[in-house]
């Protein structure tokens, strides 16, 4: 079933995490051009919306709120849409779709699904996933696509507000002119970087002449890393922030000339700004969320969580495979900044 008539209003459906919903950039800049007169919103988890703060191909941003079913019960009166399309793909964004009473829902197949599931009922059309193209991004540009939706590409449009850059010229003012900027720890500890390697990348860093900011977020146990990483090192060049809001964010990314870290959502902002770039991973799927442009590398360590659901890193904290990161290796790529 494919709609004949242009969609007057469409409903997208992200109830994921903060990087998740910056990806939805280069699909909303899709839709922007298949429709150009539609009214676009997007219905996101709480807290995410800013990720498409600025960004002129959605109409509005429904945050929906963390906690139970009735603490959401007011957004299912969304109103009528003719297009769903879900990114999600859960039984809670199913739900969604049809509280959109759209006429056209669709969501990714999902393998393995029982019979009586609701995402069998709540979509038009369920393409199956094509591993020709396993990045998260693309594959979400290509649900899409089977929808008559052509890419537009993968450039996200995001660009740092001038309040937050004079802001941040402000914090790292003192430092020299390269800067590195580090984001090495994560909520999910399975994907923070060795403090002992950091230590030594940050180190050798502003041996070389580098400037160096190293961020985290307000969680307690990604403090404690931070501060695990970075106590005792010369403050003259180093700058250690864990409550950027997020266009702080952004632009202390976007005045960085290089990125380094672990897979978070600041690793999604450098890659949104095309920033020269290396992230590690081990937890999580490089294939699907690596950096796409020129300038981005994924270091991928071998991970026997990716092979067994039997085996799993401890957690809490930095996954094993990550102790393998040769802080050599990191100096050496810093060379090329």
């Amino acid at each position: 079933m494919k709609p004949s008539a242009p969609p007057r209003r469409v409903l997208v459906i992200c109830t994921r995490y903060l990087g998740d919903t910056l990806l939805l950039r280069p699909r909303l800049r899709a839709l922007r051009a298949k429709f150009p007169e539609a009214r676009i919103d997007t219905v996101v988890t709480q807290g995410t919306g800013c990720a498409l703060d600025d960004c002129a191909d959605v109409t509005r941003v429904i945050e929906w709120p963390r906690g139970t079913l009735a603490q959401a019960a007011a957004l299912l009166g969304l109103g009528r849409y003719d297009w769903a399309v879900d990114f999600t793909g859960n039984d809670r964004s199913a739900l969604i779709s049809l509280a959109s009473r759209a006429g056209f829902r669709v969501a990714y197949e999902r393998p393995k699904l029982a019979a009586w599931s609701l995402r069998r009922a709540a979509y038009h059309v369920r393409p199956p996933h094509k591993k020709s193209k396993p990045h998260t991004l693309l594959q979400r540009l290509e649900l899409l696509e089977a929808c008559g939706v052509p890419s537009c590409g993968t450039a996200f449009g995001l660009t740092p507000r001038n309040s937050a850059l004079a802001t941040c010229r402000d914090l790292v003012q003192g430092l020299p002119d390269k800067i590195l900027h580090a984001h090495v720890t994560s909520r999910d500890m399975q994907k923070a970087l060795p403090s002992s390697i950091v230590r030594a990348v940050l180190v050798g860093a502003m041996e070389a002449g580098l400037g160096v900011v190293v961020t985290s977020g307000p969680a307690e146990v990604e403090r404690a890393h931070v501060l695990a990483c970075t106590c005792g090192l010369p403050s003259k060049h180093l700058r250690v922030f864990d409550s950027l809001d997020w266009h702080d964010l952004v632009a202390m990314i976007s005045l960085s000339s290089a990125y380094w870290g672990c897979d978070t959502a600041p690793a999604h902002v450098a890659a949104a700004l095309e920033k020269k770039m290396l992230i590690h991973y081990g937890p999580s799927r490089a294939d699907h969320w690596s950096p796409l442009h020129a300038g981005g590398q994924a270091d991928i360590s071998q991970c026997a969580c990716l092979k067994s659901r039997q085996v799993m890193c401890p957690r809490g904290e930095p996954g094993r495979c990550m102790d393998g990161i040769l802080a050599g290796d990191v100096l050496v790529w810093l060379r090329t900044v």
